[in-house]
């Protein structure tokens, strides 16, 4: 089972995003391998805990962020959180009733919950958070102009 790469696509440019999200995807990767090499329940159980106990910390760090920021689109980030929070307990709830898993769907699961919402909502508030960077730079004068 293919690993999902970080790369530079999935950089935001915010070193705090980035390394969390690096952090997901390592553990994403994990629960891939679990789930390809027929794993047993618990120690499915056990992954998809530190998943999601992990994306409640990045979520709730990302929220503080872009309360602290004033970002305009944190309402919506909010609800996106909740959605994508439900879904891995979802996951967690299928394991836990021994609801067959494949590989492929969690891939897929992986593919359309975090990637995607890195590469939509995550790079809106990195642009918000860039942008907030650009227009706070204090203007260089070189003062030997006004000699």
């Amino acid at each position: 089972m293919a690993k999902i790469e970080w790369s530079d696509k999935l950089s935001v440019g915010v070193e705090q995003i980035d390394n969390q999200h690096k952090e997901l995807l390592r553990i994403a990767n994990v629960l891939i391998n679990a789930v390809s090499l027929g794993r047993e329940v618990r120690v499915l159980e056990n992954v998809l805990k530190r998943l999601r106990e992990y994306t409640v910390f990045h979520f709730n760090s990302e929220e503080e962020l872009m309360g602290d920021i004033r970002y305009p689109g944190r309402g919506d980030q909010a609800v996106e959180h909740a959605r994508l929070k439900k879904e891995v307990k979802d996951y967690q709830r299928q394991i836990y009733k021994k609801e067959g898993l494949t590989p492929d769907e969690v891939l897929e699961f992986i593919k359309d919950w975090l990637l995607k919402h890195i590469l939509t909502y995550d790079r809106e508030l990195a642009r918000f958070i860039h942008e907030q960077e650009t227009s706070a730079k204090p203007v260089d004068i070189d003062e030997s102009e006004d000699k």
